[in-house]
């Protein structure tokens, strides 16, 4: 049913909880932003490797926590935003660090 759906925008809406591995499903997904919503915790859902048109992921302003470790299976074409370098780990370079 949402197979076309390409960017998922949740800016700043309150949500809570941890990212839901179902957006792993959504094949032409490019873009998901998840900013401001200081109740998102948890890690980054590994299924989200699933989604291979992904070209940003931006979690800036949430409590998102752990390794990014499959920055390698997007083939250096994804930009992901966060606010604590120690989310990507020292191997990772897709990630950018952006202080708001």
């Amino acid at each position: 049913m949402f197979q076309n759906v390409a960017t998922v925008n949740m800016y700043g809406n309150a949500f809570t909880g941890s990212i839901p591995t179902k957006y792993g499903l959504l094949g032409n997904l490019t873009h998901l932003v998840l900013d401001f919503n200081a109740g998102i915790s948890g890690s980054i859902p590994t299924e989200l490797v699933e989604c291979d048109k992904l070209t940003l992921l931006s979690f800036l302003g949430t409590q998102i926590s752990g390794n990014v470790t499959f920055c390698d299976s997007f083939g250096g074409n994804i930009v992901i935003t966060v606010d604590d370098v120690l989310i990507c780990g020292d191997e990772c370079e897709c990630c950018c660090v952006t202080p708001y």
